[in-house]
């Protein structure tokens, strides 16, 4: 369990949870959950997964540890190299749904279940500082979905909001771009790929 190592790098792959997760773990869930199976025993490489064995399995190789901490520490660590795909998506979609700062993400991570706040911070801002690196790349400001070599048309508006005003400390004036894509039957564009974060260990919480 522990040469398990995950480094996430800007997606997952349809196949991710499996892939980090060690058959004979998984077959020891699948048996605690579902029961003793001599399939499970003689056929690690063929186990009929549920979807709540990996999910079990990975919370296992995400909190497990070598060495039982000290005491007195209160502070609970994770290795990078062990985050299974579950408690960083799990994380991601909480926070980007409901945008609660710190109580959902915080109470999950009080019970192993999703990373810490501040390690979400970290990969944010990793997240959009590969953003950022494509812009310089491309020499373009660009959404990462759209698509090349299709025709792409752009809406232009103004946004106003609260223009009656007088001290101009409530008003905004902006403008929104909306930019669609065309593919046909015959071209759907080519993939631009993901942005990929840069395996370099960093602490920045902030871009």
């Amino acid at each position: 369990m522990f040469q398990t190592r995950f480094t996430f790098a800007g997606a997952f792959h349809a196949d991710c949870q499996k892939d980090y997760v060690t058959p004979s773990l998984l077959a020891l869930v699948n048996m605690i959950l579902d029961g003793a199976n001599i399939k499970h025993q003689t056929k690690l490489a063929n186990i009929s997964t549920t979807t709540a064995a990996l999910t079990v399995s990975q919370l296992l190789v995400f909190k497990s540890v070598k060495h039982a901490r000290s005491v007195e520490s209160t502070s609970v660590r994770h290795s990078r190299e062990r985050e299974t795909p579950l408690p960083l998506y799990l994380s991601l979609k909480i926070h980007a749904v409901t945008r609660r700062p710190v109580c959902m993400i915080d109470t999950l991570f009080s019970l192993g279940m999703s990373l810490s706040y501040d390690r979400l911070l970290q990969l944010t801002a990793d997240i959009a500082n590969g953003v950022c690196q494509r812009f310089n790349m491309e020499e373009v400001v660009c959404p990462p979905k759209l698509r090349k070599g299709l025709f792409t048309t752009g809406a232009v508006d103004n946004i106003d909001h609260n223009p009656s005003s007088a001290t101009a400390k409530d008003s905004f004036h902006g403008t929104g771009i909306s930019l669609m894509q065309h593919p046909s039957h015959t071209n759907g564009g080519l993939d631009r790929g993901v942005v990929v974060i840069g395996q370099d260990i960093s602490s920045a919480k902030s871009l």
